[in-house]
């Protein structure tokens, strides 16, 4: 019989589930003859990304909380393996929240606070 995967590991798999989905979305975003264009460079000027963050921001947005959770819960979870106790599981966790809190309004105030272009 095996055994069952901690809750660590369990956020991993879910996060790595989106990781792949959104990536893949972002990733279609620079196929040219997808939007029309006939070269790859074509995808990445300020015109064409400014309108790929106004029209999918919400994308652009979730994709940086997925990774952002996804790269501090592997830390995470490696810190928690190095020793055990109550305060030092306490003290990773809160620390783990509060990085991911900072850097998710960053994100958030990236996208959201985006100038008009011009």
């Amino acid at each position: 019989m095996g055994s069952r995967a901690s809750t660590v590991q369990l956020w991993q798999y879910v996060t790595a589930i989106l990781l792949i989905g959104l990536l893949g979305f972002h990733l279609i975003e620079r196929v040219p003859w997808i939007w029309g264009l006939s070269t790859m460079d074509q995808t990445v000027t300020a015109q064409f990304v400014y309108h790929s963050y106004t029209s999918y921001g919400w994308a652009l947005l979730l994709l940086a909380y997925v990774a952002l959770f996804h790269g501090l819960n592997g830390v995470r979870g490696m810190l928690l393996e190095l020793r055990q106790g109550k305060i030092y599981t306490n003290v990773i966790n809160a620390l783990f929240w509060i990085v991911f809190i900072v850097f998710a309004l960053i994100a958030t105030a990236t996208v959201v606070k985006l100038p008009p272009y011009t």
